[in-house]
């Protein structure tokens, strides 16, 4: 069973990825959605966030995601010690994903035969890019990524400056070893979804 991961700086374009692979009938693991899930059900990492970043980023059903996200977009420590946090316990999450599915689970088809797990920078999860077979990289020009941030409401200064904390942490060369497939993400979805079965065609 093939392991791939769909990334790509924000604004570009992976969760519309994700959703057309699920549409597809392909097993896709949300890391951003099962770090919230672990926010709010891990007691574990509740315990851990609340020791650095102080019990008032804790909600009841998870984390102050706009007090954790001042936090790491304005402090480049505050960043590292959130993935030093976070990440062991995502892995563990991933890997179960993958043993869960390869152990039973089935579509009875062609979907089979490979999962895929969308993450926004698997360059700083060294750990889980060890569990990868090939990474899927969805690239858009950076006007079309600040446009689509603005749109989801935040403000251009804030989408100019998330957009630069990330710049180049999606570059091929940060995974060694790894089978690359870019996938460009230029608005028009019809030549995204051409540029996936393409892909998927190459799988079998």
């Amino acid at each position: 069973m093939l392991k791939i991961g769909i990334t790509g700086s924000i604004g570009a374009g992976k969760s519309f990825v994700g959703a057309l692979l699920r549409a597809r009938n392909f097993q896709v693991l949300d890391a951003d959605r099962k770090v919230h899930e672990l926010y709010r059900d891990s007691a574990g990492l509740r315990a851990e966030m609340a020791a650095y970043f102080g019990e008032e980023c804790l909600t009841p059903t998870g984390v102050n995601s706009a007090l954790i996200a001042d936090r790491v977009f304005a402090d480049a420590n505050a960043r590292v010690k959130l993935e030093q946090i976070v990440y062991p316990y995502l892995n563990r999450a991933v890997a179960d994903f993958f043993i869960g599915e390869a152990a039973g689970f089935s579509n009875g088809n062609d979907a089979d035969k490979c999962r895929f797990v969308e993450a926004a920078l698997f360059s700083r999860a060294p750990e889980l890019v060890k569990m990868l077979d090939e990474i899927w990289i969805i690239d858009a020009p950076e006007s079309a990524r600040l446009e689509r941030l603005v749109h989801r409401g935040l403000s251009e200064s804030d989408a100019k400056r998330r957009i630069e904390n990330q710049r180049g942490a999606c570059a091929p060369e940060l995974f060694p070893g790894k089978r690359i497939c870019t996938i460009m993400n230029d608005g028009d979805k019809l030549h995204v979804e051409q540029q996936l079965d393409e892909l998927l065609r190459d799988l079998h």
